[in-house]
């Protein structure tokens, strides 16, 4: 791991450098006595300084960063003149992150070599391990010493799973029993990608802020892979001394729990003496096993917690309601939201029995959970203040498929019900003022041709002509009157029913007949085909509406034929449904009637249909009548032809 010091205060070329710093660990000053006092307690490998400022600053605080550490190596960041000589490397003001990477990368070769060649004209010396009690003198922790190591550490066992308070209790009996001059525990960062120190004591704030140790490189990878505790006197690797010594420590042991390095425990220098024991050593390493299942736990634990605190959030937010309810048949959750749409409280009802959730929706919770089977999307109305929810109930179940609770889900339907409610009272309401308004229209003219026939039927009723004319005309306008009044009961209800099995050939053709004697009633010539049938289709129908049903379709076809002739033929007959079966279909179609598009689509909306005229409305009321029978009534319109399709089911024998 290399070390960076960043000398600067300009706040924005601090962060344009550390953006050009990964994998590096990283001191920041703002100033050069606060960066010589850092090069003072930690091995720098390179500085990073800022030459702006007076003339002859970046030459004082070379020579000075080369008294305190000779092997550091200073990048100066923007020199220019003869300052730049004075810095081993220079980056220019407008640097981008690949140049500086380029001077980084030339820099730390150059120590490396440097380095390298100190190390061999050094004359190598025989490996010593130092020891407390003398050369080659093994001691250990006497009995004293180990009765207060773990009385401190059962302090440390009953902290509960507060770590702040474990570290700092585990520090404590390590300083009362080892006695180093300092002491750090590195964890992991959320990550897990570096180490950083938790804990420590006797280390500069300067180091405490700044260290990271890459998960995957130096020092925690050794111990990672070695699971042993790390002496710096047996080290040979450069790395490893340097990574030590940057903790300012001597000896570093894992502690591993389950074989994961949770945590790093690195101790400095002892107050007395040369160094710790091997045996003073182990029995540490064995203690601090302990310690590492301790910190696991409390990081499982604050795992926990905080994935419960994020599903309370999520529940908390959620636009829909969520009870849910475990083994044991009493509420584990109840959030925001269901509080608010049951008008409960979530602190009154979580951990009662099911039976305080308002009817039924404690007994759906019980049958999910008792049954394993989950309840679809359902409508329901709640005694409770007639609340309209709909729900969704599902089972929880564990690895082995056994259920652990049942969970419900709902929405409250209760203002959109009330806006539907309010919808249909307006459409009815907009449909009762149409209606008026076309009655109003539709009756005027039967009535005054009526009324004129009245007023003048006492003077002229000895003629004949007059008298024949005024039947004919008071006949049919009284029969218009009496069917704008039956459309308009054909809307709002079926009236009584009378079913009985009919041939629906039969009922055809006796409509046809009715139909001629009444000569059409729309001033056109009407001319009616009625395709022949070899046997009869019985129906269980009110024949009477039926046939009410069919004049209406072949009066709207009437209507809307162009010419004087209006040509319409019906025809009866079977046919298969896709599910097996059969029914009886009539067919009246038209070729001379003609029916826009967006009329069309809209032939069967009252609310629609009655702006054109009373006779438009004919298929509506068409459509209420077959459905009150059991049937459906359909339309299709071919490039010749505009047909009505009646289906029936056929009588049952």
């Amino acid at each position: 791991m290399n070390t960076v010091l960043i000398v600067t205060l300009d706040d924005a070329l601090r962060a344009r450098l550390l953006r050009g710093l990964g994998g590096f660990t990283i001191f920041e000053a703002p100033s050069d006595p606060e960066a010589l006092k850092t090069l003072r307690l930690v091995e720098i490998d390179l500085v990073l300084r800022d030459s702006a400022g007076p003339a002859g600053a970046l030459s004082t605080f070379v020579s000075g960063a080369r008294d305190v550490a000779p092997s550091a190596l200073v990048v100066a960041v923007g020199a220019a003149g003869e300052e730049e000589a004075a810095a081993d490397f220079m980056v220019p003001d407008g640097f981008t992150t690949r140049e500086l990477d380029a001077v980084l990368r030339h820099a730390l070769e150059k120590q490396r070599l440097v380095r390298e060649i100190k190390m061999l004209r050094t004359p190598s010396s025989a490996p010593h391990t130092p020891t407390r009690g003398g050369a080659g003198e093994e001691t250990s922790w006497d009995n004293a010493a180990l009765a207060r190591v773990l009385k401190a550490f059962s302090r440390v066992f009953a902290a509960g799973f507060d770590l702040r308070r474990v570290l700092d209790t585990f520090l404590e009996a390590i300083g009362d029993v080892v006695r180093p001059t300092r002491v750090a525990v590195l964890l992991p960062d959320a990550d897990a990608r570096e180490f950083r120190i938790a804990a420590h004591r006797g280390l500069a704030p300067q180091i405490v802020q700044s260290v990271r140790l890459p998960a995957g490189e130096g020092l925690p990878r050794w111990l990672a892979s070695q699971g042993r505790p790390l002496a710096l006197h047996d080290v040979s690797d450069p790395d490893l001394v340097r990574e030590l010594k940057l903790l300012q420590g001597v000896v570093a042991t894992p502690l591993l729990a389950h074989g994961d390095l949770v945590a790093i425990l690195v101790l400095g220098q002892p107050v007395f003496g040369a160094g710790y024991s091997r045996a003073e050593i182990e029995t540490l390493f064995d203690l601090v096993t302990q310690l590492a299942t301790v910190i696991r736990d409390i990081a499982l634990h604050q795992q926990l917690e905080r994935e419960k605190e994020f599903t309370e959030r999520i529940l908390s937010h959620m636009s829909s309601g969520v009870i849910t309810i475990g083994r044991d048949q009493r509420v584990g959750t109840m959030n925001r939201r269901a509080e608010e749409i049951l008008g409960l409280s979530a602190h009154a009802v979580v951990g009662q029995d099911l039976r305080v959730l308002p009817s039924p929706l404690g007994d759906l919770l019980f049958d999910t959970l008792s049954s394993g089977r989950a309840m679809p999307r359902t409508e329901i109305q709640l005694a409770l203040r007639r609340l309209w929810i709909e729900l969704t109930t599902y089972v929880i179940r564990d690895e082995e498929s056994a259920p652990l609770g049942a969970v419900l889900v709902f929405e409250d339907l209760t203002a959109q019900k009330e806006l539907a409610a309010q919808k249909r009272e307006a459409d009815q309401f907009q449909l009762l003022t149409r209606v008026v308004a076309r009655i109003a229209d539709e009756i005027k003219n039967p009535l005054v041709s009526i009324n004129t026939f009245i007023e003048l039927i006492g003077e002229r009723y000895d003629d004949p002509d007059f008298r024949r004319h005024f039947s004919s005309v008071v006949r049919r306008d009284v029969r218009r009157l009496v069917e704008v009044f039956e459309k308009l009961a054909g809307l709002v209800t079926e009236g009584e029913l009378n079913f009985a099995t009919v041939d629906a050939y039969e009922a055809v053709t006796q409509l046809v007949e009715a139909i001629d004697l009444a000569d059409g009633g729309l001033g056109k010539h009407l001319q009616l085909d009625v395709a022949p049938a070899s046997e009869p289709f019985p129906v269980k129908v009110d024949a009477t509406q039926l046939r009410k049903a069919l004049s209406y379709l072949i009066r709207y076809l009437t209507h809307n034929s162009p010419n004087d002739l209006a040509k319409i033929s019906l025809s009866v007959g079977r046919h298969a449904e896709p599910g097996g079966g059969h029914d009886v279909r009539i067919l009246v179609g038209s070729r001379t009637a003609a029916v826009s598009a967006d009329k069309l689509e809209r032939l069967f909306d009252p609310v629609q249909m009655v702006q054109e005229s009373l006779i438009d409305v004919g298929p509506a009321v068409s459509q209420r009548l077959v459905e009150a029978l059991g049937g459906r009534l359909g339309v299709k319109q071919t490039r010749h032809e505009l047909s009505f399709v009646v289906s029936l089911p056929p009588a049952v024998a």
